[in-house]
């Protein structure tokens, strides 16, 4: 699931970071850097208050209330935060639709005052991330998709029963990112209140290579591997994506520490194009990571590979306490490791460098 973490602090709330309990042990070497969970899932979009609007109609979820002047208004400047990102005179506004009563939340940011792109996302491309929403009743859920005219991208516009007999149908929302419904065959305990159709969030992201990406995720950011599947003709993920000649291989990865499972899936087949996004594009995406020992794990990241985004190419301190950094995995699906810190943030920020290409 995607959550929030207890602990977060109220200032790091303004800068789309959560903050967890300092775990360092005084007079003991640094260990290596090291996952211990994750935070939000972000989507990058173009208005936020009419992204906000969609996932509150269409999926019942909590937003924060429109103020009277009908503008959710833009955060104040942080130089900082902006030197993470690489996005330096930026202005940017983020809100978390919720799914009430539980920890399952969506976050949507808005930037501007920066060059950007509106992508045209297509499932089978590396990067692209899909929501995946896991449902009691997939057929309330097209209801609600249906009253708002929300576009139904599976042919024929009707579940396709999957080979582990859940039921899954793919829509666009509001800014064209790809949501999957999801009903699994026989749900399991959950923290979901019962009046809530939502049930879990998930994540997909197609990727170039499959054997890169999983050994990323398992070898340097130690992440769980499990359900690996070889190459083939999946009828029905051709049922319910539209790509009749598409040869498909799954994995997922999981993080310790966290409930979210990160389902990847590489395409054969079809044409496909990688994505090449900055994160102020429309339609790029990011995972927050909790991490231990930032700056070593910032360190194996680059060493294995990986663009660090930020500024100085490295961790970046953001007031009052804490330290972030913005990564781009194989497939330029954006991580953001974050990390407390004591005192980090008196220091001078990175100086302004070029933004990074992709």
């Amino acid at each position: 699931m995607v959550r929030f973490v207890r602990r977060a602090l109220v200032a790091a709330a303004a800068c789309g970071l959560f903050a967890l309990g300092n775990t360092a042990v005084h007079g003991q070497a640094p260990a290596p850097g090291a996952i211990i969970g994750t935070g939000t899932f972000t989507s990058f979009v173009e208005n936020m208050d009419r992204s906000l609007a969609f996932y509150h109609d269409v999926f019942g979820m909590d937003v924060p209330a429109m103020p009277e002047s009908g503008e959710r208004p833009y955060n104040r400047s942080n130089p900082q935060l902006f030197a993470m990102f690489d996005i330096p005179d930026a202005k940017e506004r983020h809100q978390s639709a919720r799914v009430p009563g539980t920890r399952l939340s969506v976050e949507v940011m808005e930037v501007q005052n920066v060059p950007h792109q509106t992508h045209q996302l297509r499932i089978q491309d590396p990067g692209n991330a899909t929501l995946v929403l896991v449902v009691r009743d997939i057929d309330a859920a097209l209801a609600s998709v249906a009253k708002a005219n929300a576009p139904i991208v599976t042919p024929g516009g009707k579940p396709v029963t999957m080979s582990d007999g859940s039921r899954a149908i793919l829509i666009n929302d509001i800014d064209k990112r790809f949501i999957e419904i999801r009903q699994p065959a026989s749900l399991s305990e959950t923290a979901a209140a019962a009046t809530n159709n939502i049930v879990d969030v998930r994540l997909s992201i197609s990727v170039n290579d499959m054997d890169r990406t999983t050994k990323v995720y398992r070898d340097v950011l130690g992440f769980k591997l499990e359900g690996e599947t070889p190459l083939a003709a999946d009828v029905p993920t051709r049922a319910l994506t539209g790509l009749a000649k598409a040869e498909v291989r799954r994995s997922r990865v999981q993080a310790q520490g966290s409930p979210l499972w990160i389902e990847l899936v590489e395409f054969k087949g079809v044409e496909r194009t990688p994505l090449k996004m900055r994160i102020q594009d429309r339609g790029a995406a990011r995972l927050q990571l909790r991490a231990q020992n930032l700056d070593a794990m910032v360190d194996t990241m680059k060493s294995a590979g990986l663009t660090v985004v930020s500024q100085g190419g490295t961790a970046v301190p953001i007031p009052p306490n804490l330290k972030g950094a913005l990564v781009a995995d194989p497939n330029n699906f954006f991580l953001t490791p974050f990390a407390p810190c004591d005192g980090c943030t008196s220091r001078t920020p990175p100086p302004p460098a070029a933004p990074a290409q992709h």
